[in-house]
């Protein structure tokens, strides 16, 4: 495979020897994650949503070559450049228009999705419906990805320091625990806070089967911040 923007080798050289090392989660990229995941699972079907310069894209179809998968990208942006390999197809659409996608990639409705990365407009409500949209078409056991779920790096005073970037990485990252709240039958939540962070679920029921509905489970904001005060008052 050929990957326009990115050394792979290189990268995949350096993920190797930070194992060697036992290092078990270094300060490289949540893509670091993602290899290793792909390392321990063959056979498998990958939906990318969102491709950019394809840093993701590269690492999949790596491993995609040497374990006998396939993975199926999509960008509303023109990414079809960006990764020469066998292993991976491109299709220029919104990721949320599924009937588009499925008549592009029929494989995925006839198989399934193995593992769902969701990495496009980074907003709580694209990665929603991203999420919920794609969420029947999942096999058991199928692993999702959502990158960009910690906003430290965007904070005050950091080095790309954004308010906007640190409210709508907080969002993401809120609505990703309460889904996984709210699916505790179903999935199961790792999270990774290095760079801009990583969100792992895995899921475990049967392909088909569709998510409950969102439940909030943060308490009213001022009745939090009025026991604060009494609590506060109390043990001055």
């Amino acid at each position: 495979m050929n990957s326009k923007h990115f050394d792979i080798d290189k990268i995949i050289s350096n993920f190797q020897s930070l194992q060697e090392k036992d290092i078990t989660y270094p300060e490289i990229s949540p893509m670091e994650e993602i290899h290793k995941t792909m390392q321990k699972r063959a056979g498998q079907l990958i939906l990318e949503c969102g491709v950019r310069k394809g840093f993701s894209s590269s690492i999949f179809a790596y491993n995609s070559e040497l374990s006998g998968s396939h993975c199926y990208s999509v960008d509303i942006e023109d990414c079809s450049d960006v990764v020469e390999s066998s292993a991976w197809s491109f299709f220029q659409s919104d990721d949320t228009e599924v009937d588009k996608i499925l008549g592009q990639f029929p494989n995925i409705k006839k198989r399934g999705i193995d593992i769902l990365l969701i990495d496009s407009l980074h907003t709580s409500s694209h990665v929603k419906k991203v999420l919920y949209n794609w969420f029947p078409y999942l096999n058991k056991d199928s692993i999702i990805f959502v990158d960009d779920t910690d906003s430290f790096n965007y904070r005050k005073g950091q080095k790309k320091d954004s308010i906007l970037n640190e409210i709508n990485w907080d969002e993401i990252n809120e609505f990703v625990i309460n889904f996984s709240r709210s699916n505790r039958s179903q999935i199961s939540l790792v999270q990774f806070h290095k760079k801009s962070g990583l969100s792992k679920l895995y899921k475990s029921s049967n392909r088909g089967e569709l998510p409950s509905k969102l439940y909030n489970y943060n308490r009213f904001v001022g009745v939090v911040n009025f026991i604060k005060i009494l609590r506060r008052i109390k043990f001055w």
